[in-house]
């Protein structure tokens, strides 16, 4: 063993037991929130977008989001990078909220525990009483003025309904994107609706492997699946930008390993 071996060692064990500490604290609800905005009443919908490495976005993510048709909007901002909360205080202190836009609240992690924290948002939601479909929405992701009411038309109980939408081949790579409407095997994270019943059962967070949970998209799709829900294709337009910043990238090989390892028959979706 090198000199540095054991310093390595130490410093992984550190990593696991702070990662066990977060994920109990996170799934029990408590972490502190700030609201910075409120805009009038309280909106009805809670869409929840985690941060990390695209600062300069939240502008366009308060003005898109504002000017949504529909329901009144709750935005929730996990932040996996706290270096730069003051950034996202400032900015969103500047923002005039004129249209949709009801409130925004910010949670900072000192763990980056990644897209998981969408879901840990949702788990304090659904604790507190909120009940029906919640959306989750990605930084990288322009979107048009009528993205909730689509998502919406197309979400109910026991539903996922999303514009990243696949039907796969037995494999995560094989797969063959899916029409409108279309019963699908896959729907990522990024403009979503989700019924928020997908946290009402802790199994939600306890079964996933933690080699895996940087991967809660397939996580959300094998576990909803598994247990009898319908995942659906949504026609609406969104634009992704900042491409060169996406952590999939790195993640290409975990992900069909994941894909794999939940033994998901696509012939039932």
């Amino acid at each position: 063993m090198t000199s540095s071996g054991p310093v390595a060692f130490v410093r992984r064990a550190v990593s696991a037991v702070r990662w066990r500490v977060a994920m109990r604290q996170y799934r029990a609800g408590r972490f502190a929130s700030r609201t910075l905005l409120r805009h009038g009443e309280p909106g009805e919908l809670a869409v929840v977008m985690c941060l990390w490495n695209r600062r300069e976005r939240i502008d366009a993510v308060l003005t898109q989001l504002d000017a949504q048709q529909g329901p009144r909007v709750r935005l929730f901002l996990w932040n996996n990078r706290p270096s730069d909360d003051a950034w996202y205080r400032e900015r969103i202190a500047a923002y005039r909220a004129h249209g949709a836009l009801a409130e925004v609240t910010l949670i900072s992690s000192r763990e980056n525990v990644g897209g998981l924290g969408r879901f840990f948002v949702a788990r304090r939601l659904w604790l507190s009483g909120y009940r029906g479909p919640f959306v989750m929405l990605d930084d990288d992701q322009d979107v048009s003025d009528h993205l909730l009411t689509d998502l919406l038309a197309a979400s109910g109980p026991r539903t996922i309904a999303g514009y990243w939408a696949w039907t796969m081949q037995g494999d995560y790579w094989a797969r063959t994107p899916a029409e409108p409407g279309d019963r699908v095997s896959y729907v990522g994270t990024g403009g979503c609706a989700c019924d928020i019943d997908i946290v009402a059962d802790l199994a939600f967070f306890t079964e996933l492997p933690r080699y895996f949970a940087f991967l809660e998209d397939i996580w959300m799709c094998g576990y909803a699946r598994k247990r009898g829900w319908v995942l659906r294709k949504v026609d609406t337009p969104i634009e992704f930008v900042l491409e060169e910043t996406n952590q999939h990238h790195t993640l290409a090989e975990r992900k069909a390993e994941f894909y794999r390892y939940l033994q998901l028959d696509d012939a039932s979706a």
